[in-house]
């Protein structure tokens, strides 16, 4: 009797570990046959719209496209990325993409970047850049994005316009950009580390840049509708903090509501803090050489209202593209 027992609690034992094993093997088969099938699709509709994309006046293109990640993973795979916005002639080629999202999280994507990159927007400005790693970040819903982040290291580029006689190399170890909508408004943050400028030749020592603001009324910008094709007219923006280091003690940092009115005109009441005036004029003029003289005039002004110190706390006012420092104007910001 219990031989027999025992016999027949085994047997229970293998036919549930066998339905266990058929169960696993077909929840297997159904996620795969799904995870294959959801990556066909997503391949055949970015294809669909890259090619609704072509016949348009925004195109974007992506070479020998792919959909990989399986079995925990989803993402699409571009050797090459293309985008050309004809109305505003701009248009910019980038190296490999890749970008992967969670199964049981599709709404939240990272991607990297490769470069060279190239940008053009007519008639003949050009910038070239390329970086040691750029990755980013996107949480999306139905309506749109809700926010994004990007960050890169090793940036180099240089940006080049003829017709003007421009010529800018840029380098930063280090930058970063965050996104995200706070209600109707938008929140940005960027940074750049060790910041050099090469102006037609001339390079200039590094520096520490960073802005935090928020954009009224411009949430929608991260959704279908877009932003408005005239930006930034009609903008209004609180800068929490726009800071520029040199190293040494020497910054500068603006803070205060700033509107751009619709014919381009800017309008303000910002707080100046400054540090080492001498150096930030010296500086300005020699970044700047056609702005020399309202950059000392500007200095000058500061430093009278500083007490002849160093380090100033002031406002500035800007009234229809007009900088006023006290009841003085001492420049001009042309129309955007």
């Amino acid at each position: 009797m219990a031989s027999s027992s025992r016999a027949a609690d085994a047997s229970g034992v293998t036919r549930k570990l066998i339905l266990l094993a058929i169960a696993v093997v077909l929840f297997v088969a159904l996620y795969t046959g799904g995870w294959f099938y959801a990556a066909s699709w997503i391949k055949d509709r970015v294809e669909r719209e890259l090619a609704a994309s072509a016949r348009g006046m925004h195109s974007a293109a992506c070479s020998d496209l792919s959909v990989r990640g399986y079995p925990f993973r989803i993402g699409v795979f571009c050797d090459s990325v293309a985008i050309d916005d004809r109305p505003s002639g701009l248009s910019a080629t980038f190296g490999a993409l890749r970008s992967a999202a969670q199964v049981y999280r599709p709404g939240h994507a990272v991607f990297e970047l490769d470069g060279p990159a190239q940008v053009r927007v007519t008639p003949d400005l050009v910038f070239d850049a390329d970086w040691d790693l750029m990755h980013a970040s996107a949480v999306a819903w139905a309506d749109g994005l809700d926010r994004f982040s990007a960050a890169y290291d090793g940036l180099k580029g240089k940006l080049n316009m003829p017709s003007e006689g421009l010529s800018v190399g840029i380098a930063a170890a280090h930058g970063e950009k965050h996104v995200r909508r706070s209600g109707d408004a938008l929140d940005v943050a960027a940074s750049l580390d060790a910041l050099s400028l090469e102006l037609n030749g001339k390079a200039l020592p590094p520096m520490n840049v960073a802005a935090d603001l928020t954009i009224a009324d411009a949430a929608k910008w991260l959704t279908a509708e877009g932003p408005p094709p005239n930006l930034p007219l009609g903008t209004s923006t609180e800068l929490r903090s726009l800071s520029f280091d040199l190293g040494a003690g020497q910054t500068l940092a603006l803070s205060g509501p700033v509107t751009v009115g619709d014919d381009g005109t800017v309008s303000g009441a910002l707080d100046l803090t400054i540090e080492g005036i001498t150096a930030w004029r010296d500086r300005v003029s020699e970044l700047f050489p056609q702005a020399a003289k309202t950059a000392k005039r500007v200095a000058e002004a500061v430093k009278i209202l500083s007490g002849g110190q160093e380090r100033a706390v002031v406002k500035v006012n800007i009234r229809q593209g007009t900088v006023y420092l006290g009841l003085f104007p001492v420049a001009e910001i042309p129309p955007l």
